[in-house]
């Protein structure tokens, strides 16, 4: 069996021509699309904390994966997620005293 790994830079025709091959030879030709994955030390380091604190996260539920054995795996795009969560509570938490700083609300 033959793979052929896809990545943005190729053109049409080379995933074409691989198909064509493929099929030419009696091959069955089976397409499938997967989502990346990161461990819990990659997340870590993508936005700027401790592996303590993703895998504390992953206990609680904030952030969620998928396990390969022992090992957790957490999907890019619930990655993106969890960032945008962290950032808007960051927000939510600095707002505050951001406007007491600009306006003096006091």
């Amino acid at each position: 069996m033959a793979t052929l790994t896809l990545s943005p830079e190729m053109t049409d025709d080379t995933v074409l021509s691989f198909i064509r091959n493929r099929l030419a030879a009696g091959e069955r030709v089976q397409i499938t699309a997967t989502e990346p994955f990161m461990t819990p030390q990659e997340v870590a380091e993508s936005i700027g904390a401790s592996r303590a604190f993703v895998m504390q996260k992953l206990k609680s539920g904030a952030l969620t994966s998928t396990r390969r054995g022992t090992r957790h795996r957490i999907s890019e795009s619930e990655v993106d997620r969890f960032r945008a969560a962290l950032v808007s509570d960051h927000w939510a938490a600095v707002t505050p005293d951001v406007e007491d700083e600009l306006f003096g609300n006091e």
